[in-house]
């Protein structure tokens, strides 16, 4: 009889805590982690070539996360997104010549190793930057298919006999043996996905660097293999389903940058997307100083979602090495900068940060000018200093580096340290609910985050005077407050003002 009491008292009690251990132990990793973006070629350089190298960025990972909780300097990065580090004969990396080695100028193979051995000792994970929509037209895969008709490779690429008379003509080349597609550049050829050995050629190449230790991939061009979504999607789904029969938790995060119908559509395919209309909705709202819809936006945004895909993971970010920088963006506004990175970093979703947005780095089109060399010291003669190309925004001595903005408690590089903790310590931030809160104008734009019994009121003053807010409940803990002032059961928020409290 004992026994029997014994047992119904174990099952209940594993009825009752089971759903607690599950709702935190059985989420993946990604979900609640925050990425870091980052051009190895502007980050790091270990050998005074002044071109930032694996060995560089490997030197410099402390920077991201020391591995001890009880670190205050590092900015607590869960996970990195390298761009292209295969070998490539432009500065950008996104034209591939050789998929299965690293760019001679980052390093060798070893050193990507060393790499990987030591993020994933300091509990990072890493994604790699793959781009398979097209190669380098001095692939030698391309240079035999466009040297022969009947090159084993020919099929690889997209060709013609004849110059098409429909469609986008302009986006077909000409080589001596016939007329190649190539959507971004002539120098960029399109793959053939038409072909099942340059599936199985993609398949190949994802497995060889999983079996280096990667952790997942970025999908450049994500709905641009093939013209039609649907036939886009049949191929993500065919890859993802290979890669997780090779490592079941592996993440992959889908270019598509487009509106978020189409985005809805990718999740049938892929278990994660960029948020490009988000985005462009938090840097309006804080450039108006108004709110938007940002939460009626974004809880419009996760139904559509979850209709192809329950466990979505929404990738945010505010932006990225194809589009101008956040501040630069603002006029050169710090103040809106920080307000922005701390909407999007109290949002749900995966945070994506781009490397130098932690230190207010500017920088506008052309491409190179929004990926200019990360600053580590104001007058940029530091060892580890990458100077690749000339800088036309962060030039040195303007007071934007990492030594000169880690001494200021209320730097903008200290804001992103206080926000990235607040979502690692508070369940509610990292992986909650959202739901909007009534203001009196949506010059404030508040809203509740909730998880199991954790509840987080967030709120932001978007406008360049001074605020009120009252607050209905009591503060249970004050989890981040930056230009705020507490009045008994009012906050008296400064322009461009970020309140973070915890309620019952």
């Amino acid at each position: 009889m004992k026994k029997v009491v014994k047992i119904i008292f174990i099952s209940i009690l594993l009825i009752i805590l089971f759903p607690l251990y599950a709702s935190t132990e059985n989420i993946p990793w990604y979900k609640d982690a925050v990425f870091y973006e980052i051009f190895v070629r502007s980050f790091a350089d270990s050998d005074g070539d002044k071109v930032g190298d694996l060995i560089g960025l490997t030197q410099k990972i402390n920077y991201l996360n020391t591995g001890s909780k009880e670190s205050e300097n590092d900015l607590k990065i869960d996970a990195i997104w390298l761009m292209p580090i295969f070998s490539s004969v432009s500065y950008h990396g996104y034209d591939v010549t050789d998929y299965y080695d690293i760019n001679p100028e980052y390093g060798i193979l070893e050193d990507f190793e060393n790499f990987i051995s030591e993020a994933h000792k300091r509990g990072i994970k890493v994604i790699l930057d793959l781009v398979v929509n097209h190669t380098s037209s001095k692939h030698p895969w391309f240079i035999s298919a466009s040297s022969s008709y009947t090159s084993p490779y020919r099929d690889y690429y997209v060709w013609s006999t004849q110059k098409p008379d429909k469609g986008p003509v302009n986006l077909w080349y000409q080589k001596p043996t016939g007329y190649y597609y190539a959507l971004f550049w002539s120098e960029m050829p399109d793959l053939n996905f038409d072909n099942p050995k340059v599936r199985e050629e993609v398949k190949k190449i994802a497995k060889f660097w999983i079996e280096k230790g990667v952790d997942g991939f970025r999908l450049d061009a994500a709905k641009h293999i093939y013209d039609e979504n649907y036939k886009n999607i049949s191929w993500w789904q065919e890859f993802y389903s290979y890669l997780r029969g090779i490592k079941p938790d592996i993440y992959l995060v889908g270019e598509v940058w487009d509106n978020e119908f189409t985005i809805a559509e990718y999740y049938k395919g892929l278990p994660s997307n960029f948020n490009f209309p988000l985005s462009d909705k938090i840097i309006s709202s804080v450039a108006n100083q108004k709110d938007l819809g940002i939460v009626e936006f974004i809880n419009y945004e996760r139904d559509l979602f979850r209709e192809n895909n329950s466990d979505f993971a929404d990738a945010i970010f505010l932006r990225n090495h194809d589009q101008n920088r956040v501040k630069t963006g603002f006029g050169g506004n710090i103040d809106k900068a920080i307000l922005a990175a701390s909407i999007y970093l109290t949002l749900p979703g995966t945070p994506f940060i781009y490397y130098g947005e932690e230190i207010g780095m500017e920088g506008a089109k052309p491409d190179e000018y929004i990926r200019e060399p990360f600053k580590w010291t104001d007058n940029m003669k530091s060892p580890e200093q990458t100077y690749w190309i000339k800088p036309f925004y962060n030039l040195p001595n303007n007071g934007t580096s990492v030594e000169t903005l880690d001494k200021d408690p209320k730097s903008i590089l200290n804001q992103y340290r206080k926000l990235i903790r607040s979502r690692i310590n508070h369940k509610a931030l990292a992986l909650g609910d959202i739901e909007k809160v009534k203001t009196k104008d949506n010059s404030t734009l508040a809203y509740i985050r909730y998880y199991g019994d954790e509840k987080i009121l967030v709120i932001h003053n978007l406008n360049r005077i001074q605020n009120t807010f009252s607050l209905k409940d009591t503060i249970q803990e004050i989890i981040y407050l930056r230009n705020v002032i507490l009045n008994e059961n009012e906050l008296i928020l400064e322009p461009f003002s970020t309140a973070i409290v915890k309620i019952p």
